[in-house]
């Protein structure tokens, strides 16, 4: 099959950047792969394009794709306005306008939108949607150390830091200290510099690191250091740094938020907080730094648990939701179907 890649240059390493990195590389074993370059791309045949992300798709290239086009979408903040604490608010309210109109004028030239989770792809109102739960992660570069060597440590990995919750964290962290008086947190990840200064306020007095960006590697590097991974975001799809986590030998503790408790099963391979629990919070995170049995069980079942997403699941499901697109396209090329 020959497949036109469309992505944005300098994607994160995380997240998404994670998703299309392990897309790139396994399709490429089995088929040709070309990542979209300039609009000579355009006057070649292909058999499917497929952009991994539909934040970063413009509607004049969508127009101009001779080929059936599917895209992935991996949040769902613009379906209506998510108000929670943040110094942006108002420019977030206006964003999320903004991307209903644009994602709508868009929809009339997907024929296929790749979702993941159940409770993203039940939140879309679209009659070409796919479920591909299986990110297939690659978990190969991901090394673990005993419980001896770990660190008092906690991660939060992530930019966008108020969306995933950072006001929460350092909020339950003092509750931790009180128990784990040596606990420290480490913030990885980047976000507007205005972003970063205040949660730097919030964090005065605390024993809080914050590391604007690693390398892939470095990232997977740190995460064995740890012994809890704690993001209590206020909107959340799948993410997928806590399966990270999770292979890394580090438990994971998400809130009870959009699809967190698809991919960590509260009590089993994690936890699952309520947002404004800071004491059930803190005491999470005080079981996960003090209780090795508990910790190395959670790990245990989470790892098999996150089995099931392998790079051949993902990638075969891909090609299932290929091969559909292609021929819905075909049977209906006459007569192209109404969208959103």
């Amino acid at each position: 099959m020959k497949i036109l890649i469309l992505v944005r240059k300098g994607e994160s390493l995380t997240g998404g950047g994670t998703y299309q990195a392990n897309v790139l590389r396994e399709l490429a074993k089995r088929h040709t792969v070309k990542v979209y370059e300039s609009e000579d791309d355009l006057g070649q045949e292909w058999d499917i394009a497929h952009c991994l992300n539909l934040k970063h798709l413009s509607p004049e290239l969508a127009a101009k794709l001779r080929c059936p086009l599917v895209v992935d979408s991996h949040d769902y903040y613009w379906i209506r306005y998510y108000h929670f604490f943040c110094l942006d608010f108002p420019v977030r309210f206006l964003l999320q306008q903004y991307r209903k109109i644009r994602y709508q004028r868009l929809f009339k030239d997907i024929d296929g939108i790749i979702l993941h989770g159940r409770y993203v792809y039940d939140l879309y109102d679209h009659p070409l949607k796919y479920l591909n739960f299986y990110y297939g992660l690659d978990y190969s570069q991901i090394g673990s150390r005993p419980w001896k060597e770990k660190e008092n440590l906690i991660l939060f990995v992530g930019g966008d830091y108020f969306r995933k919750g950072i006001h929460r964290l350092l909020r339950a962290l003092p509750l931790v200290l009180k128990k784990v008086p040596d606990a420290r947190l480490m913030v990885i990840g980047n976000d507007y510099g205005y972003v970063r200064a205040f949660a730097r306020f919030l964090a005065r007095g605390l024993p809080v690191e914050f590391v604007y960006g690693l390398p892939r590697a470095e990232l997977y590097r740190t995460y064995s250091k740890a012994k809890a991974f704690v993001m209590p975001s206020e909107i959340e799809a799948i993410p997928l740094v806590s399966s990270e986590a999770t292979m890394a030998g580090v438990p994971p503790i998400l809130s009870d938020a959009g699809g967190n408790s698809e991919i960590v099963l509260d009590g089993e391979t994690g936890f699952i907080v309520p947002l404004d629990d800071y004491d059930l919070l803190a005491e999470r995170i005080v079981s996960c730094l003090t209780d090795r049995e508990l910790s190395e069980r959670l790990v245990a079942q989470g790892r098999a648990f996150l089995g099931q997403f392998t790079t051949e699941r993902m990638i075969g499901r891909l090609e299932e939701i290929y091969a559909a697109v292609i021929t819905a396209k075909g049977v209906n090329h006459e007569q192209p179907q109404h969208v959103l």
